[in-house]
């Protein structure tokens, strides 16, 4: 599927994906470290052996009226390597009924990694389920959180987290997993739409913290009376997973992630900084969204670029009113998710930045108030840039020395990170760096951006929630 691939468990390839001598298995870092930087258009798949796919007639988005067997949907997941799962009970496809079964083919060399066309074709969202419920639990005196609960009652429970900050959920994420296996619970996190305090943009600021989040999901998990739980998440919804997990994991069944959020110093100068990144892809946006600010200097930390436009927001600021600064901001964050990044590695080489030519940073001037009120930017695209910015200018809320890298080595359950390559707003290095700490982690860098719905990226991850049931299911 395009020029995606699976960077996991892989036994002696050389560089070009073929083959080399010897049957050394690589870790998950290893691999990274040698294939990252040579990306090309080579598709290969986590080895294993040839194994059953979904058929041509479920490639359709939102697949067939009628469920598929059992049997049929553990051979979807059989990218993961689980030969047995699409013969297990016996159960055929309509289309194979009363037919002979052919003889299952003999595995590949484990050591040959695969090319991922034998996987079939692209594999697009699963069809909508059932929702079984959708309400409201209040969290604080004020605020209660609007939910969704999708597919089967029975089923192996997950959760996944919208992006944004302030995005908010929709019900097409629960087609991120296959609702015949998944009991799946989407929320709008505090903030935004179905989850608001009452008032305006400026009002969702209040209490309104990655630790306050990872309380909320923990809430929802209770409310819910789930055990353990797969947790999902897109963009931001990476990073509180992570935080959630942090705090929680012995709550957590597995996770599948797409566009790996750390809120690391290099992700915040990857996103608003001067070196190899999103300005240096997008000169003109980037033009159009600081001209305001004359003080601005390639060595102004990028959290106070935020802070800036946060202040001009909530309408302290007399240069630039509430809804332009809401506008450059969206039109920055609109052109960051459509553009393709050319780079294969977004970090720049050791030592290829020129030591002693740096700007000095020129200090943020004292924040003139307007001499009277901007009218306030209120509304959902509104809240939900404010909430972003809120949280860049903050760090994610997260303590000194703290990292979610030191975190996430401690994990003990299955990960899957789902990453493009492409991604002009989290950089791929950050899908490198959170695989290569935890033990039982697999990364899938597709030819895709920064979108969930890239269909790159809507492959590769529902075929990492098919292996997770799996395992969740002990199948």
């Amino acid at each position: 599927f395009g020029s995606s691939f699976s960077v996991c468990g892989w036994r002696g390839p050389d560089m070009n994906g073929e083959a080399a001598a010897g049957r050394a298995t690589m870790s998950t870092a290893a691999t990274a470290r040698v294939l990252l930087p040579q990306l090309t258009s080579a598709t290969f798949r986590h080895g294993g052996g040839q194994l059953a796919d979904r058929t041509s007639r479920h490639r359709a988005i939102g697949g067939l009226p009628g469920r598929r067997p059992r049997a049929e949907v553990f051979a979807a997941a059989g990218a993961a390597g689980v030969a047995c799962a699409a013969t297990r009970g016996g159960a055929r496809s309509k289309a194979s009924k009363g037919a002979r079964r052919a003889p299952p083919a003999a595995p590949a060399t484990p050591s040959v990694p695969t090319p991922a066309a034998s996987q079939g074709p692209r594999r697009g969202l699963h069809r909508a389920g059932t929702m079984l419920s959708k309400g409201s639990l209040e969290v604080a005196e004020g605020l209660s959180l609007g939910y969704q609960e999708h597919g089967n009652k029975d089923g192996v429970p997950a959760v996944f987290l919208h992006g944004g900050p302030g995005a908010g959920a929709s019900q097409r994420m629960s087609q991120l997993f296959d609702l015949d296996l998944y009991r799946v619970i989407l929320f709008d996190q505090r903030g935004c739409d179905s989850s608001k305090w009452p008032g305006g943009s400026a009002e969702q600021l209040q209490d309104n913290t990655t630790w306050h989040l990872v309380e909320d999901l923990e809430a929802i998990r209770v409310h819910f009376g789930i055990d353990r739980w797969v947790v999902g998440g897109g963009s931001w919804g990476t990073c509180l997973a992570l935080a959630y997990a942090s705090r929680h994991a012995d709550r957590v069944l597995g996770m599948a992630l797409r566009a790996a959020c750390l809120f690391r110093d290099e992700e915040f100068d990857f996103f608003l900084g001067p070196g190899p990144g999103a300005r240096t892809a997008n000169p003109e946006a980037w033009k159009k969204l600081m001209d305001w600010l004359p003080w601005v200097s390639d060595a102004t930390p990028p959290r106070e670029l935020a802070a800036a436009f946060r202040d001009a927001v909530l309408g302290l600021d007399a240069s630039l009113s509430p809804k332009e600064a809401v506008s450059r901001w969206s039109q920055w964050e609109g052109r960051l998710m459509s553009t393709r990044a050319p780079w294969p590695d977004p970090r720049p080489p050791p030592g290829s930045q020129k030591q002693g030519e740096a700007e000095e940073s020129v200090a943020r001037p004292p924040v003139q108030p307007p001499a009277k009120p901007w009218p306030a930017a209120d509304g959902r695209v509104a809240t939900q840039m404010l909430l972003t910015m809120h949280y860049v200018a903050e760090g994610g809320f997260f303590p000194p020395g703290f990292s979610l890298l030191d975190a996430a080595a401690e994990f003990r359950f299955p990960l899957e990170v789902i990453h493009g390559r492409h991604d002009c707003v989290c950089p791929a290095r950050n899908a490198v760096d959170l695989t290569a700490v935890v033990p039982d982690s697999q990364l899938h860098l597709t030819d895709g951006g920064h979108s969930q719905w890239d269909p790159a990226n809507v492959d590769a991850f529902v075929r990492a929630t098919d292996r997770l049931a799996l395992s969740a299911t002990g199948a």
